[in-house]
This record gives structure tokens, sequence and C-alpha cells, in this order.
């Protein structure tokens, strides 16, 4: 089974059975036991393969893309993912400048059939070749770095309150 990124190993519970080559696939847990989430994103959306999905914010010049996800039992509140710490560009080609910008207000995802809140989610992790990850960075990682390296994640989102399943509600290259 492959590893999970660093900040996801507090709510990411891999799918056993499954073995697609260079890509993790789990569903999202909190500690507390709930898989239920308010889904947190910057606000801008655009139309992908027919659905409205989460998209790249630009705030005053600058370029934003992070999710969260708000336990919907208890509250804690989880950083999935935010383009300027995490994934190949994150890590191997973060940017001080960029990172140290203030972060934008987040807002609910509403379903888009009915409204609600409360939503379930799938990720999928494309890894890079561990081999090619320990070439490029030129030791100035350690090799257990190599999970926070990631090139693409995926989410699928279901609402839990009518069903609807949302293909892809992320779906973005990190290299």
């Amino acid at each position: 089974m492959l590893p999970v990124p660093s900040h996801l190993k507090n709510i990411l519970v891999p799918k056993s059975g499954i073995k697609e080559e260079d890509v993790l696939i789990g569903n999202l847990r909190c500690r507390c036991g709930s898989e239920r989430f308010v889904l947190m994103y910057p606000g801008q959306t655009h139309e992908y393969k027919g659905d409205i999905i989460p998209c790249t914010a630009e705030i005053d010049g600058n370029f934003f893309f992070l999710i969260k996800a708000k336990c919907g039992k208890c509250g804690q509140e989880h950083l999935l993912f935010d383009k300027d710490f995490h994934g190949w560009d994150g890590l191997m080609c973060h940017d001080d400048a960029e990172a140290k910008l203030p972060r934008p207000p987040l807002i609910p995802w509403k379903c888009l059939s009915c409204g609600d809140l409360s939503h379930k989610a799938t990720v999928k992790i494309n890894f890079e070749n561990k081999e090619d990850f320990i070439e490029q960075s030129c030791g100035e990682y350690d090799v257990d770095r190599w999970p926070d390296a990631f090139q693409w994640i995926w989410m699928t989102i279901t609402c839990c309150n009518c069903s609807l399943v949302t293909e892809n509600w992320v779906d973005y290259e990190t290299a």
C-alpha cells in the first residue's frame, strides 16, 4: 500500500484491496470517527466535464487553491490541500513569498442539487516515482518526504442528504 502524505495522516483512511499503480485511494474520516464534513473552498468555481467545481481563486493578483474539511460531528478543521504547501510544487518548488500571504476566507460547499452542506469524500493521490523524487530533490529532502511530493490530487464528494455524487470535485495537478 502506498504511504499517506504527512498532512493527511490524521484524516485519510486508505481503502484496502485497491491496487492502482502509483495511486492512493482513501476516504476522509475524522479522528472522532465521523465521515461527514462541510467542505470549504475559496469561493470561485468553473464548469468541468459538466459539473460545477471549485477552482483556483485570483485575489488581488495572487492565486489560491485550498480545500478544508470541517467535521460535521466534532467541528475539527482539516487542511486537505493548499497548492502553496502540498504536492510537488508546494514542496519541491515552494515559494516563501506566496506561502506567507494570508489565506483567503473559505466558504462552505453547498450541494448543487439540494443545497445541503454535509458531504462524504474520497481522495485519490497520484505519486511521483520514488526514485525520480530522490534524484530530483538532490538530497534536499529526506526520502521519507517522498509521499508529500505527490503529482495529482482528486476528490469525489457525495452529498449526505440527497446522495448527489460529484466526480472530480477536486482535480488538481500539483507539478
